[in-house]
C-alpha cells in the first residue's frame, strides 16, 4: 500500500506561519507537594493534574515510569491485620522496601513515604484502586522502585503527578504536561495534507503536485501551510478571523487548481525554453547572471552555473554543468570560460549574460546559480492559445491565368 504523502516540512509551516510556536500546546503544572525525603532523593506529588502522558521538565522530554503488572514478591508478609484506614502496617520484614516503592497487598496497590524498622507508611488506594482490609501473613509484593532522577508517574486513582528528583524541587522549574511540540506539528502537517487530498480533483495525478526536480510546488506548499496554521489557530479559538481567513485563501487556491487556473511550475510556458535563474548561493552586489536569450534545444533540464574565478568582467570566469546518466549538474560543459558581459554560450543553443551595478563590480568565486530550462519542441501547458500544425493532403489546386 502507497503511504500517503506530507506536502510541507516543519519549517515551510514555520516560514507560512510564523507564529506557530505561540500555539504549543503544554500545560504547566503547579503545586508540588514533598512526600518525602530520603539519602538525597525526594518525592513530590501534584494533584488535579488531568491525565498526563508526556512530562517536561524545562522542555526535555521526561520518560515516564512504565508501570508494570507483573508485581514481584517482596518475600515480606503483612505482620497484622490492616483495616481499611491503617496507613501504618507492620511488615515482617521491612529492610526488603524503599521509600517510594509501589506495593501490593490483595489488589490495593499502596505508596510507601515512610520505613521505620518493620513498620511502613503508606498512602493507601493507589493507582486506582480501593482501599480495603487485609488479614495478617499476606504476601506484599512490589512493582515500582524508584532509582533514577526525573522519573515521574501519573495516578490515574487520585488525578495526581509523582515526580522523583535529586535536591531539585519541581516547582523552581518549568514542568509541563502536553504533546511534544514536534510532534504535534507533524500531526498538524499529516492533517492538512489528507484534508487537501480530499479536496483536490481526485482527476490531477498526484506526481503532478511536484516540480520538475521531484520536490512540491509551492502552491501545494502554500495551501497545505495555510490548512494546517488553521487547524492550529482554531485549537485556541475557533471562531478565529484570521483562522477563517487562512481557509479562504486555502480554499481559493484548491479552486484554482480544479479549474486548471493555477499554473504550477512543472507545467511549460511559452518562454520556459530560455530558462529560469535561481540564486544557489549569491554574494549581494556582485556580478550575477542578469538575462538569457535563445531557445533550449534539450528536453529539460536544471543547470548549475558557477563562478570559477573572482573579479571584474575580463577576469572573472565561469563554468557550466548538466544532467548527465547519474543525475543533474553532474557533467561539466563549460570550464573557467572568461565573462565578458556580452550573451556567453551556457547549453544547448541557451546564452546566458552576467552584469554588476557598475562597470567595476567583482564576481565573487564560488557564487552559484541554477537555470531551469525546457526544450523548445516541449508542450505549453498554460498557455490558452496553442500552436496547430497544418498539412495539406491529396491534390494541390490549379491555378489558372490569363
Amino acid at each position: 500500500m502507497a503511504t500517503a504523502p506530507t506536502y510541507i516540512t516543519h519549517a515551510e509551516l514555520k516560514r507560512i506561519f510564523p507564529q506557530m510556536d505561540e500555539f504549543d500546546q503544554k500545560t504547566p503544572i503547579y503545586g508540588w507537594n514533598q512526600l518525602f525525603t530520603h539519602g538525597g532523593f525526594e518525592l513530590y506529588e501534584a494533584d488535579d493534574t488531568g491525565l498526563v502522558n508526556v512530562l517536561f521538565k524545562d522542555g526535555q522530554d521526561l520518560t515516564p515510569y512504565k508501570k508494570t503488572e507483573s508485581y514481584t514478591d517482596s518475600t515480606a508478609n503483612t505482620a497484622e491485620a490492616v483495616d481499611i484506614i491503617e496507613t501504618a502496617i507492620d511488615v515482617s520484614d521491612g529492610s526488603v522496601f524503599a521509600y517510594g516503592d509501589i506495593i501490593k497487598i490483595d489488589d490495593e496497590k499502596m505508596l510507601i513515604v515512610n520505613i521505620s524498622s518493620n513498620t511502613i507508611t503508606v498512602e493507601r488506594g493507589f493507582l486506582g484502586t480501593t482501599t480495603a482490609t487485609h488479614n495478617t501473613s499476606v504476601d506484599i509484593y512490589i512493582g515500582v522502585s524508584w532509582s533514577e532522577e526525573n522519573q515521574w508517574l501519573y495516578n490515574e486513582g487520585c488525578d495526581a503527578v509523582l515526580f522523583y528528583a535529586q535536591t531539585v524541587n519541581p516547582s523552581d522549574s518549568l514542568m509541563e504536561a502536553g504533546e511534544d511540540f514536534s510532534t504535534m506539528v507533524s500531526q498538524y502537517r499529516a492533517d492538512a495534507s489528507r484534508y487537501f487530498d480530499s479536496r483536490v480533483d481526485p482527476s490531477l495525478p498526484r506526481e503532478q503536485l511536484k516540480d520538475k526536480s521531484g520536490n512540491y510546488d509551492y502552491m501545494v506548499i502554500r495551501t497545505v501551510g495555510l490548512i494546517a496554521a488553521c487547524f492550529m489557530v482554531k485549537t485556541k479559538d475557533h471562531n478565529s478571523e484570521v483562522a477563517q481567513s487562512f481557509m479562504e485563501e486555502a480554499e481559493k487556491n484548491i479552486e484554482l487548481l480544479n479549474e486548471g487556473k493555477a499554473a504550477l511550475s512543472w507545467q511549460n510556458t511559452s518562454d520556459a525554453s530560455q530558462g529560469i535563474i535561481r540564486d544557489v548561493s549569491y554574494t549581494s552586489g556582485k556580478i550575477r547572471p542578469v538575462d538569457t536569450r535563445g531557445e533550449y534545444s534539450g528536453s529539460w533540464d536544471l543547470i548549475k552555473v558557477k563562478i570559477g574565478t573572482g573579479g571584474v568582467i575580463g577576469t572573472a570566469t565561469y563554468n557550466v554543468f548538466v544532467k548527465d546518466a547519474d543525475g543533474l549538474k553532474n557533467s561539466q560543459v563549460i570550464t573557467n570560460e572568461k565573462i565578458t558581459g556580452d550573451y556567453q554560450a551556457v547549453a544547448g543553443g541557451l546564452q546566458i549574460r552576467f552584469a554588476g551595478d557598475t562597470d567595476s563590480t567583482v564576481a565573487t568565486a564560488d557564487d552559484e546559480w541554477e537555470i531551469e530550462v525546457t526544450g523548445r519542441q516541449e508542450y505549453v501547458d498554460s498557455s490558452d492559445m496553442k500552436s496547430i500544425k497544418l498539412t495539406r493532403t491529396g491534390t494541390p489546386a490549379r491555378r489558372y491565368y490569363k
